[in-house]
């Protein structure tokens, strides 16, 4: 274990397991109201800050966009209690060749062992399935794009990701990286058989990654996942075993955030039926994309998005019961 990298507890670290019991917070976190976000807000992520507080990253798309072409970019705000946030100015990240022309969306921000911050995040060109690339800060608000590509498949599309560390002794820095990501068809297709899965890959350095066997969390209902499940929200629990909670599309039902729990982060049993649905005016035709973080209370929160009954998409939350 490497001991003198405390980050390894301060993203997709929890000590005690959350569980499945979660209210509806009555605020919404980051609504549409500034020239780059007034079109749509999707996709939260939200960080611990070493000074105290957190920051999340999510996707923005509005009228004062930079870049014309560009369908959808990375934008951030800041909270001291994880309930009122106010946004930060300018674009985290935006559209940018080679590998993102068209959207960058579904950011994950976790901290690297040398102090900097490394984003995950999905990525789409126009006409080839999406991937998975990354992008590095020393300050979580400037970012430049790495070179190459972390996962990718001619035949597949790729996205949602979320990293985290994993405990390896034989490895120089004491850490692997996994990655859990969506693994969807392309050209998209519906239906059971469509092998719209969740799986992941490792990694030792954070960027160059293997695809690992099997399927974390499959595609099986065909009431709640006829279409997908996909949006990955993977948790360290204390005792060493993890907790997902992850999304879940079907031909009639926008979303729902359903949970499962594994030993070892590998093979998932999922829990039964949804831990948060489709049921406010608020939140009433899409509830999607969850992101968990402790608070200094002792609970812990859960953002998602949400799409009310007029179309319009926010950020929304949830506390543990």
């Amino acid at each position: 274990m490497n001991t003198d990298f405390t980050g390894i507890r301060s993203v997709h670290y929890i000590k005690d397991d959350p569980g499945l019991i979660w209210v509806k917070d009555l605020e919404v976190s980051i609504g549409p109201d500034t020239p780059l976000d007034s079109m749509s807000i999707l996709t939260p992520n939200v960080v611990r800050l070493p000074e105290g507080g957190f920051r999340m990253y999510y996707t923005g798309l509005g009228p004062g966009r930079v870049i014309d072409v560009s369908g959808g970019y990375i934008l951030s705000a800041v909270s001291r209690n994880g309930l009122n946030w106010t946004k930060e100015p300018g674009i985290r990240i935006d559209v940018h060749e080679p590998n993102a022309t068209h959207r960058v969306l579904c950011p994950d921000v976790i901290p690297l062992p040398d102090g900097r911050w490394r984003m995950y995040f999905e990525a789409r060109v126009s006409d080839r399935p999406t991937v998975v690339l990354s992008a590095i800060s020393t300050d979580g608000l400037q970012w430049k794009p790495e070179e190459g590509v972390r996962v990718a498949n001619s035949e597949w599309s790729f996205g949602s990701p979320r990293c985290i560390h994993v405990e390896s002794p034989d490895k120089p820095t004491g850490l692997e990286y996994r990655l859990y990501f969506h693994h969807y068809s392309y050209p998209m297709r519906t239906g059971l058989g469509a092998q719209n899965h969740i799986i992941s890959a490792i990694s030792s350095d954070g960027l160059w990654f293997e695809v690992e066997p099997s399927i974390r969390i499959a595609q099986e209902s065909e009431e709640r996942e006829s279409y997908a499940v996909y949006a990955p929200e993977v948790i360290r629990l204390a005792n060493g075993s993890y907790r997902i909670y992850y999304s879940g599309w079907s031909d009639k039902i926008r979303g729902g955030i359903f949970s499962a729990s594994s030993p070892d982060g590998l093979n998932f049993i999922k829990d039964a039926g949804p831990i948060l649905d489709l049921d406010r005016p608020l939140d009433c035709r899409m509830v999607s994309e969850p992101c968990v973080i402790n608070l200094d209370d002792g609970r812990c929160r859960l953002y998602y998005e949400a799409e009310n009954q007029n179309g319009t998409r926010r950020i929304l939350s949830a506390t543990s019961g």
